[in-house]
């Protein structure tokens, strides 16, 4: 596999998977070695193209359906996660899942809530960053408007059950902040209105994916960063174009994830420092 390019090994892997070819990993760790130069030049100092190479081909061991993916769109998650300096999969940062398309498996970029997180971080104004789901037993309270508001006390000992609240609030290093709170009646509006409302991540671990549905819609409300714009413009995208620049072109699918708001054309975003004011 030595000096193979990246297009060489897709269209190896392609012609084998349409016969009695190598195994399926076996393909996909040729593709891998092939894309390693590529990796390498898009990932951040911090990380390697053998770290990145060897956790995605965990996460594609754990998931079969993975390595039946086109090699493309394999190939294009890859990347995006790379160029965006997230690790698929462990980290909870971004997840690379496969998806039916006219009956061909593809794989799909999303972008995970502690990736947002990385990257809000990267922004030269971020101060703080929290998301917490609501039990009975807290004290909880907010407003919105000029005298906005968000007091959040949880419950020492035992919290009760959930009260169908989630929240996100981020604070600039200017003062301003921002802050959302969601209903289970908005969270599963949300959902519904995604791809994939019924994804095992919702019956799996429905906190953590109504907290998401909260900093995607609190994302709408704060400054963000060009990487962040990025992340959240692939987000649930299927990726075929290998091309260095390709993060900076609007992808074709809508911009979601599984569960989450498809994004409105409008801009919500504020012009200036931000302020309590959380309605959407």
């Amino acid at each position: 596999m030595a000096g193979q390019t990246i297009s060489s090994a897709i269209a190896n892997r392609e012609e084998a998977g349409n016969g009695s070819g190598p195994h399926p990993l076996t393909r996909v760790r040729d593709l891998l070695t092939a894309m390693a130069p590529e990796i390498a030049k898009a990932l951040p100092a911090h990380m390697t193209a053998e770290r990145m190479a060897r956790i995605t081909y965990t996460q594609i061991r754990k998931n079969p359906d993975l390595a039946e993916c086109t090699a493309e769109s394999l190939a294009g998650a890859i990347l995006t996660c790379a160029q965006l300096g997230l690790e698929p999969g462990p980290t909870g940062e971004a997840f690379i899942v496969p998806r039916k398309n006219k009956g061909v498996l593809e794989a799909s970029f999303e972008l995970g809530y502690k990736g947002m997180a990385t990257l809000f971080w990267q922004h030269p104004l971020a101060a703080y960053l929290d998301t917490q789901t609501v039990y009975e037993n807290d004290e909880f309270d907010y407003e919105y408007g000029l005298g906005a508001f968000l007091r959040h006390k949880p419950a020492k000992g035992e919290r009760g059950k959930e009260t169908g609240e989630w929240y996100a609030v981020a604070k600039l290093v200017n003062g301003g902040y921002r802050f959302v709170v969601l209903d289970r009646r908005e969270v599963e509006r949300r959902r519904h209105r995604g791809q994939s409302p019924w994804s095992p991540a919702w019956k799996n671990d429905y906190n953590a994916m109504a907290e998401k549905s909260c900093i995607r819609a609190l994302f709408d409300l704060i400054p963000k960063s060009a990487e962040m714009a990025r992340a959240l413009a692939q987000d649930g995208a299927v990726r075929t174009d290998l091309a260095p620049d390709a993060l900076d072109i609007e992808p074709e699918q809508p911009d979601s994830v599984p569960g989450e708001l498809v994004k409105d054309d409008q801009d919500t975003t504020p012009q200036g420092p931000a302020t309590g004011d959380g309605d959407e």
